[in-house]
């Protein structure tokens, strides 16, 4: 057809291309006889599966059977069509592509995602250059007092947006994007006389691809104490700005500094997560180069999966106050469901910001950082904060603040490490004496169904602190006052979606009642002790949006947990059983965990199409 790439471009851009450089921009792979193994980019692993051929320009996957060329790859890893992957192709390698019978107006039209990122990145070009000019002097000092020098602005491709309602818009029609393209590029708003810049009188970081080769987007920050020409009639503006999404652009799956990050974080096996751009900045100024920020988001499962191809370990500076003990509760459910190993924390001084500890220098940002604590350590001595231990009665209740974190733990021997080397010491009591009565609290817990009782360290009133009855309780709370928004995934829901009892049996009892409303559900129960509880539940406030958005995103989030916990099950067997499990056997557990995965992928993937 008219447009059409040249057959022989195609091929010779295949054989031209080093699939090797391609894929490494994804996940770091290590030699290994005469090919090449790393973690693959398309499902979470712990141990690499996946496989480049160099020599024939092949990968393949032998956990989730991915497999192809390097346009195979282009197209999974980035959602590109076949067009878009060579045109992406071509403009990394720098390969000149001929196009058949191709009229202007049909170059225009072709590869819209690569013509979106052609017109983001002529935009960062834009700023780049205004910084350096006259009208950038305001940015240029703003950069010296924060101790960026013109080197380290070039360095990190900073750029100066002018107070001006539409330069940028001018800019790029001159050079021949559309008002659709520059709207859809997230870099301009429409209003009422016409298209104007997103971005007016701030300070630009350009946020890049993982492989640095793209930009994406933008974070805009105003300088302090200057009056914006083009700001909003009443009020301040906001402090910082970012890129909307856009097809290019998508905050949950990109982190800022990941470009410039990715070769420290392979040699720490640890990436440093802090929560903004010149934190970065600071941080790699510094020499400390394996730290990148979210882009005005909190962190999601699909940053875990992107981090986890590079590094083993998330580290994240938090301060030390509620918000801190519930970005690390977060995180550590979000681990879970990525296969990270582990989830540290840095905590900060009050009122200090990584980039004030950056500019003392390398030395005490390292010093700072050999006192990481595991997320759990951090909790605990959030929890514990206050107490006092001075007589008896302080000491059991400062320990028991601890319960409803450590009972998470599955793993026993790391539970009791926790109590032997964390809690007993500042409570000043027996580790054993204090992991029997945990033993006790575990089994009440599972015993009897979640009172709506307050929760000690944080969370919502009225729901327990720990994050999977706390689903559990919603999902049922969902299906007891919202039965109308129960998505068609509520049907393929069981008993062992559920880890506490009180919660499957009212599952059975939900089943049982049909359409029969609540007076069939509570005819279903056990006993009047129960009745209560989920009376009491079907009469409580919401604690999430009545949305049928949300009570989906509640059923997936249920049943993606479990799935989580049924490979976790399934990979100790493995482990535990590597020598004495038959073969068949070990492979009967392989493909029960293929498609536990597949399973997980479907719910995850149909989550993102729902929301699309």
């Amino acid at each position: 057809m008219a447009g059409r790439i040249n057959d022989a471009d195609v091929q010779a851009l295949r054989e031209h291309a080093d699939i090797v450089s391609v894929i490494g921009d994804y996940t770091s792979l290590k030699r290994a006889g005469g090919r090449l193994k790393g973690l693959c980019p398309f499902h979470s692993e712990r141990t690499p599966s996946f496989t480049v051929d160099q020599a024939r320009g092949l990968f393949h996957c032998f956990g989730c059977d991915a497999g192809g060329d390097v346009y195979a790859f282009l197209m999974k890893v980035e959602a590109l069509s076949f067009p878009e992957a060579v045109e992406r192709l071509a403009r990394i390698t720098g390969y000149e592509l001929r196009y058949e019978e191709l009229s202007p107006g049909q170059r225009r039209a072709l590869g819209r995602r690569t013509r979106l990122t052609e017109c983001v990145a002529e935009a960062a070009a834009f700023y780049h250059e205004r910084l350096f000019e006259e009208e950038g002097e305001p940015a240029r000092a703003y950069l010296k007092r924060r101790g960026l020098t013109r080197e380290q602005a070039l360095r990190f491709q900073l750029g100066w947006a002018p107070d001006r309602w539409d330069a940028l818009v001018r800019h790029l029609s001159a050079r021949g994007f559309s008002h659709d393209e520059i709207a859809d590029a997230g870099l301009a708003t429409r209003g009422a006389r016409g298209l104007i810049d997103r971005f007016r009188g701030r300070v630009l970081f350009p946020i890049l691809d993982a492989g640095g080769r793209d930009t994406l987007g933008f974070g805009g920050r105003v300088l302090p104490d200057v009056t914006l020409a083009t700001g909003p009639r009443d009020g301040q503006p906001p402090k910082y700005i970012n890129s909307p999404e856009t097809e290019i652009y998508k905050k949950s799956k990109v982190l800022y500094g990941l470009n410039w990050a990715r070769a420290d974080i392979q040699r720490r096996d640890t990436v440093l997560v802090v929560e903004g751009y010149t934190d970065v900045i600071g941080l790699h100024v510094a020499g400390v180069s394996h730290a990148v920020a979210t882009c005005g988001t909190a962190l999601t499962a699909e940053h875990f999966r992107l981090v986890e191809k590079f590094a083993r370990r998330v580290v994240l500076a938090l301060d030390a106050d509620d918000a801190g003990f519930a970005a690390a509760d977060r995180a550590r459910a979000l681990a879970e469901e990525s296969d990270v190993r582990e989830v540290g924390v840095l905590p900060l001084p009050a009122g200090t910001d990584p980039a004030d500890l950056a500019e003392r220098g390398a030395d005490a940002v390292e010093e700072a950082l050999e006192g990481t604590q595991t997320a759990v350590e951090f909790q605990i001595a959030h929890l514990l904060r206050d107490a006092d231990t001075r007589t008896p009665e302080g000491q059991i209740e400062a320990y028991r603040r601890t319960f409803p974190l450590l009972t998470r733990i599955e793993d026993r021997a790391l539970r009791y490490r926790y109590v032997r080397d964390v809690v007993a010491p500042v409570v000043r009591l027996s580790a054993d004496r204090i992991e029997a009565e945990l033993d006790d609290d575990r089994s009440r817990r599972s015993a009897a169904p979640p009172p709506p009782a307050r929760v000690q360290g944080g969370g919502a009133p009225g729901l327990p602190s720990d994050p999977q009855l706390r689903l559990e309780r919603q999902v049922l709370q969902a299906a007891l006052q919202l039965p109308e928004l129960l998505p068609q995934a509520w049907e393929e829901v069981d008993d062992e979606d559920f880890t506490a009892e009180p919660s499957r049996l009212l599952l059975t009892a939900l089943r049982e009642a049909g359409d029969g409303g609540l007076e069939a559900v509570l005819a279903a129960l056990p006993d009047d002790a129960t009745r209560t509880r989920v009376r009491g539940l079907a009469l409580a406030d919401l604690t999430f949006p009545a949305e049928a958005g949300k009570v989906a995103e509640l059923v997936d989030d249920l049943r993606v947990r479990a799935i989580a916990r049924k490979v976790a099950a399934i990979r100790d067997r493995l482990v535990a059983g590597a020598e004495q499990l038959p073969l068949e056997e070990q492979r009967a557990l392989q493909s029960e965990l293929f498609a536990l995965r597949r399973q997980r992928d479907a719910i995850q993937g149909g989550r993102g199409a729902a929301r699309v």
